[in-house]
């Protein structure tokens, strides 16, 4: 063999040396996309593309940069899903759903920077799903109409261990064993949920459960024939705050509730009627202030009262 040959076949060689290499770089082969797709009919082999859809949301999340999203092509039922990074999920283009029966819906898990919007999605429980959303961390979470149901335990378990805000909006939250919603942070952090323009139905317990360091501020939304409170604020020593503004409480067993000493209800323009008691007396030390505006009326055992009240500015 001449030299000219052998130099030509250690070129060959060191060239297919390289190929293999990039073969297992990670990212070389399969790139994550900013934007990817489910699908009823899709497949969780294919690259997540419009035109090659995947079947689950777990399925897509892995082929999602962080900060990207998943969009639905058409109904279906896309699977429970753990979110660990940045992203938005978004099911406008149809009915998309999770069936979470006997496990989570949606577990968020997402680190302390992570901002993550779940829209326009069904999460059913069917009766032996155990929570339909989780939020473990993240720095902000974003609920837009979705449908929460079905589930063995709270709607949605808001329990971080790091301070987060969540945003419920235009969202309905029925039917669960436990709360629709309970906050309560863990290790001394601080966890503010906004609700707006929503609906929080009979679930087991409460519908708003504000344990300490939880602060929630309730607009425009109705906490209807809940098997215990419309809403609760419960402190065993730390803060625990609610205002509500145009809020409706009925049908509930106790329409409001304050226990506790850092426990504080705040409410204006709000009406609560229908339930066995409207405002529970306050104990432990904790407080309902009324901003003006209010009504309870036609509650069942009491109407009850604010233990303060504010003439409005």
């Amino acid at each position: 063999m001449n030299h000219v040959a052998s130099s030509l076949i250690s070129r060959a060689a060191q060239l297919l040396a390289v190929l293999v290499m990039l073969l297992f770089v990670p990212g070389v082969a399969h790139a994550q996309a900013t934007r990817t797709w489910v699908s009823g009919v899709g497949d969780d082999v294919n690259p997540c593309s419009r035109t090659a859809p995947c079947k689950t949301f777990a399925g897509a999340i892995s082929k999602t940069a962080a900060g990207g999203e998943i969009d639905c092509l058409d109904p279906g039922g896309f699977g429970a899903v753990t979110i660990t990074k940045s992203i938005v999920i978004d099911c406008a283009a149809g009915a998309g759903g999770i069936l979470n029966a006997g496990s989570s819906g949606v577990v968020i898990n997402a680190g302390a920077a992570a901002v993550v919007t779940l829209r326009n999605l069904g999460i059913n429980g069917a009766g032996t799903g155990t929570v339909g959303v989780t939020v473990l961390a993240a720095a902000s979470v974003h609920l837009e109409n979705v449908y929460i149901k079905g589930n063995t335990g709270s709607g949605v378990s808001f329990t971080p261990s790091s301070s987060t805000n969540l945003t419920v909006v235009r969202s309905t939250i029925r039917e669960n064993g436990l709360h629709g919603i309970v906050v309560a942070p863990g290790g001394g952090a601080l966890a503010n949920v906004s609700i707006l323009g929503s609906t929080i139905a009979a679930n087991a317990r409460s519908g708003v459960r504000v344990l300490d360091g939880g602060f929630a501020t309730i607009a425009d939304s109705s906490l209807v024939s809940n098997g215990t409170n419309g809403v609760i604020a419960e402190s065993t020593g730390g803060s625990a705050q609610v205002y509500l503004e145009r809020v409706v409480s009925a049908g509930n067993s106790i329409g409001l509730f304050s226990n506790g000493p850092g426990a504080v209800v705040m409410l204006s323009n709000s009406v609560l009627t229908g339930n066995g008691t409207g405002i529970n007396p306050t104990a432990g030390g904790s407080s309902v202030v009324s901003l003006g505006g209010n009504r309870s009326f036609a509650n069942t055992s009491s109407n009850g009262a604010a233990s303060v009240t504010v003439a409005p500015i």
